[in-house]
Parts: structure tokens; C-alpha cells; sequence
């Protein structure tokens, strides 16, 4: 059984106030005698201090909570990985928790507020985080409108890549999409990209008609440029196309979004908007500090949009730029950092 502060002050026949002032590091107020007795005792019990009193008597927990979805994509377990290293950079600790809903995630704020935590981030916020009051500052990331204070630029990486796909000479663009529903911003950038030029909107969750919806836009409206919303998609839909005798880009170009390392391998190596996790992740664990540091709880506004960058592979039309051998970087979970690497 663990030894106690109580079991301390007993064996050194002290009062616990004089083990605390001790243990805490106020030799000043106990004699040079008592205070060795009491040290000695410590470390011959192996004693460790108590975290759930510390936290109730106000000490400094250094821990910070993030919270996030267990069903989104690998790219946010990239961002959490990153948040957590870099509130070890400036000695916190991370508890981590994944809500299966919103009631589960309104449950784990609270739950984490009440802990003692000294901040919270909400990676992937299920909850209007403006209604909801804490003692510790929050920082949200969310998919809703007007609930977050931080999140990449969706609106700009699809703009992005209808630039660079028009840049090639694709008069015609199109957009592929699990649903239009669940991609407003994306749908937004891709529409301020085209103009004036007619939108080709390719949705594939529970269409029977993809296969001729795509050959009639791709034969007969020349659409022979595709933005995709995700890499998976984009490399299902590079082998599909395949599939039908189409080359990419001979024939069809795509550019995907996420920046999954899978675009490595992709029948042919594919162009892809990166998710800046590491940028991302930055600027949140900084937000969260200067909340903590002014004391302002208050959500931001207008929220900080960070912008993605392309990686340039084949897919887009681009010329092969790619090492002539084999090399093993290990497994990763995103291309995010090779741009700057």
C-alpha cells in the first residue's frame, strides 16, 4: 500500500501541514532536522504524491484534454499525435477521449473540466461549444459552420486544385463526392474556381447510374478533370477509370484531397491537397496558451482558417519528378511536412 503524507507526518512525529510545506518545496518554514526526517521517509517509502488531491487543492495538474471523434479519418489521429507532442514540448500531459456522439462528447467536456484540467481542445467538436460554460478554456475544431475557432481552408483546397488542373488546359472540371450534403465548403471552393463554366457534380453513395453519369460527362461534355474529396476515393475512382480504358492523366486528370501516403502507390502517383495537420496543430496549442495565459475564455471570431498546399504527383498531368529507387521512410500516417522537408 502506497505510504501517504499522513503516514509521513506519523512516522516523523510532525504535523501533516509541516510534511506538505516539505514536500512542496517551503523548507523555510520547517527546521533543517525535521525537514531531513521527512525527506528521508519519503524516499525510503517511495512516496508519490496524490494526484486527486493535488487537483483538489488547486495545484498545477500541467495536463490537458483532447477530445475527437473515434470515427474519423487517419488525418486526425495524425493531428492528435501532433497536439499531444507538442504539449509535451511545454511539459503537459495529454488525456484523450472519443466520444461516440455528441452527448457522450458534451459529457467528456464536462467530465474533463471538473478534473482540473487546464485547457481543452475539441479536435473534431460535435457540440456548439459556444453554449457550453467551462472553467477551463476550450479551443474547437469543428465540421459545423460557426462552431469553430480553427480549421483548415476546405473552401480554398478546392479552389486550389480546379486552379491547377485549369492551369494544365481542362476547360471542364468536375467534382466527385461521396454527397454533395456532406461537403458544402469543398462545393463552395469549386464553384468560385470554374466561373462562369457549367458544374459537373459526380456524387457516388447510393448511385446506381455513376458508371454512364461519368461516361456521358466525360465523352460527351469533355469533363476530363476531376477534384475528388478524399485520397481513398480519388484512388478507387484512378482505378476505376482504369477499369473503363481510361490513362490517368492521358486521358483523365484527378486531384485528390487529404494528403494520405497511399498517394505513393496509387496506380499512378497522385496529386493531392494536403491536410496541415502540423500547421493546424501549432496554431491550436497556441490559441489554447494565450487563452490560458490572459484568462479569456471567450470563442473566437472570426475563425483562424489555415490553407492547405499541393503535392504535386502524375495524376494532375504534371511530368514525373519521382526518385529512380526504392526508398523507406517507414509507415506514416500523412505526406504532411514532405513539402518543407
Amino acid at each position: 500500500m502506497a505510504i501517504t503524507s499522513s503516514d509521513i507526518a506519523k512516522l516523523a512525529g510532525v504535523s501533516r501541514s509541516a510534511v506538505s510545506a516539505v514536500l512542496n518545496g517551503h523548507y523555510n518554514k520547517v527546521s533543517l532536522a525535521k525537514r531531513e526526517k521527512i525527506l528521508s521517509i519519503a524516499h525510503d517509502f517511495h512516496y508519490r504524491p496524490n494526484q486527486a488531491a493535488l487537483i483538489l487543492a488547486k495545484k498545477a495538474v500541467r495536463k490537458v484534454g483532447i477530445i475527437t471523434s473515434p470515427f474519423m479519418s487517419s488525418l486526425y489521429s495524425d493531428l492528435v499525435s501532433k497536439l499531444a507532442f507538442l504539449l509535451k514540448e511545454r511539459n503537459y500531459s495529454s488525456s484523450i477521449v472519443l466520444p461516440v456522439d455528441a452527448a457522450d462528447e458534451l459529457e467528456a467536456i464536462l467530465d474533463m473540466d471538473s478534473s482540473g484540467v487546464e485547457g481543452i481542445i475539441v479536435a473534431y467538436a460535435l457540440n456548439d461549444i459556444r453554449k457550453i460554460t467551462t472553467k477551463a478554456p476550450v479551443v474547437s475544431m469543428s465540421p459545423y459552420p460557426g462552431q469553430y475557432e480553427l480549421r483548415v481552408d476546405l473552401r480554398h483546397s478546392f479552389q486550389l486544385a480546379v486552379e491547377h488542373l485549369k492551369g494544365h488546359g481542362h476547360a471542364e472540371v468536375g467534382m466527385l463526392c461521396p454527397k454533395l450534403s456532406v461537403v458544402p465548403l469543398q462545393h463552395k471552393g469549386y464553384l468560385d474556381a470554374i466561373g462562369s463554366a457549367p458544374p459537373h457534380i459526380l456524387e457516388v453513395t447510393e448511385n446506381k447510374s455513376f458508371a454512364a453519369e461519368l461516361r456521358q460527362m466525360v465523352e460527351k461534355q469533355n469533363v476530363r478533370a476531376w477534384t475528388v474529396t478524399n485520397d481513398l476515393l480519388a484512388a478507387k475512382f484512378m482505378k476505376f477509370l482504369l477499369r473503363q480504358g481510361c490513362r490517368v492523366p492521358e486521358d483523365v486528370a484527378v486531384i485528390g484531397f487529404d494528403g494520405a501516403p497511399l498517394a505513393e502507390i496509387t496506380p499512378c502517383p497522385l496529386t493531392t491537397v494536403i491536410f496541415p495537420a502540423s500547421a493546424i496543430a501549432a496554431r491550436c496549442v497556441e490559441m489554447l496558451f494565450e487563452k490560458i495565459a490572459s484568462k479569456d475564455n471567450s470563442f473566437r471570431k472570426p475563425p483562424e482558417l489555415i490553407r492547405p498546399e499541393l503535392y504535386i504527383g502524375e495524376s494532375c498531368g504534371c511530368p514525373p519528378h519521382g526518385r529512380n529507387t526504392m526508398v523507406w521512410d517507414g509507415q506514416r500516417i500523412s505526406l504532411d511536412g514532405d513539402l518543407h522537408s
